[in-house]
């Protein structure tokens, strides 16, 4: 999914290159594929570990964990009621009446106006202030799927995506069969729903394997075409339909959030050897200890940051010619 991959982005020269060391989940040391994008997540408090320090990147995930990853990444509020607060004092007295619906009805007694709310899951009166802070929390909402109870852990994430319209039901839409696995075709419809992308078609060839008219066709070219997902040689990519691992998941959101700051991936190839003493394209002859790069599109002398993802290193390199040429290679 990411072997040899290779993160290029626009910087500017004199940056100083700094890389922490440290080792957020026991089970991804630092040479792991999945460490660079688990670190950047978990940084960022959009990942954490099980209680015994693992993430387990090799374990198939479920759509119920891919839902929770998601809406976290997007930014989605997930896990904890909605609130409405009211505070009053000695000078806007207010009585909560608590009927038998759980509707709770807030009325304030110097206008007379009175607030319903319906759905009522716990009320919390704090007076630490000396006056009187009323928070009212609501349930998010009724069960939708037969299988979703209140008692999962997920319950609140799969209530959201469904209200947000990114967690379709199986079988007639009456089950959300949470511990089943997710392919990246799936996934791809979960994070741009989330997010409210509306993906086209781009430019360029169809990869391998992905046919012009399913339902998942504009989702992978919008995602290639931002290099979420990578193309390698022959132009082949991560299968749509091949069902992720818990890793290619961080990997894949990870690629979502950087390329939305300009960031871009893909493989790169090394040259050495056999060039000396050619003509770049810029004019200038090749030398083969300078930090020079080759890109298809950015003008000489732009300066790219390329990161390493297996081991987080990074180098700063000076555009002087044009290339690659071969499918998959950036």
């Amino acid at each position: 999914f990411c072997r040899a991959a290779i993160i290029a982005s626009l910087v500017f020269m004199n940056t100083t290159v700094s890389y922490a060391e440290s080792e957020p989940f026991a089970d991804i040391p630092e040479n792991s594929p999945y460490f660079v994008p688990t670190k950047f997540l978990h940084e960022r408090n959009l990942m954490t570990h099980f209680s015994d320090g693992n993430f387990y990147p090799q374990k198939y995930i479920t759509r119920a964990e891919a839902l929770a990853m998601i809406l976290t990444v997007s930014g989605k509020n997930f896990g904890s009621a909605t609130g409405t607060d009211f505070e009053y004092d000695a000078k806007n007295p207010s009585i909560i009446t608590l009927p038998k619906s759980m509707t709770i009805t807030v009325q304030d007694l110097t206008t007379g106006e009175k607030t319903d709310i319906q759905n009522v899951k716990d009320i919390q009166i704090d007076v630490s202030s000396g006056n009187a802070k009323i928070k009212i929390l609501k349930k998010v909402g009724t069960k939708l799927f037969k299988d979703v109870s209140e008692k999962d852990w997920f319950y609140e994430a799969v209530m959201e995506g469904k209200r947000l319209g990114i967690a379709a039901g199986v079988k007639d839409g009456k089950y959300f069969s949470p511990n089943s696995t997710i392919n990246l075709a799936s996934a791809l419809r979960m994070l741009f729903k989330a997010n409210n992308i509306a993906t086209e078609l781009t430019d360029g060839a169809l990869p391998p394997g992905v046919r012009e008219g399913e339902w998942y066709t504009k989702d992978i070219m919008y995602a290639v075409s931002r290099s979420i997902v990578t193309q390698r040689e022959k132009g082949g990519i991560f299968p749509p339909h091949k069902n992720l691992k818990r890793g290619e998941l961080a990997i894949l959101l990870y690629r979502f959030i950087q390329s939305k700051n300009g960031k871009t991936f893909g493989y790169a190839s090394w040259y050495g050897d056999g060039l000396s003493k050619l003509k770049l394209t810029d004019g200038l002859e090749y030398a083969e200890k300078h930090l020079t790069a080759a890109h298809r599109t950015y003008p000489f002398g732009t300066i790219l940051r390329v990161t390493n993802m297996v081991n987080g290193k990074q180098v700063d390199v000076v555009v002087n010619d044009r290339g690659p040429f071969v499918t998959g290679r950036v």
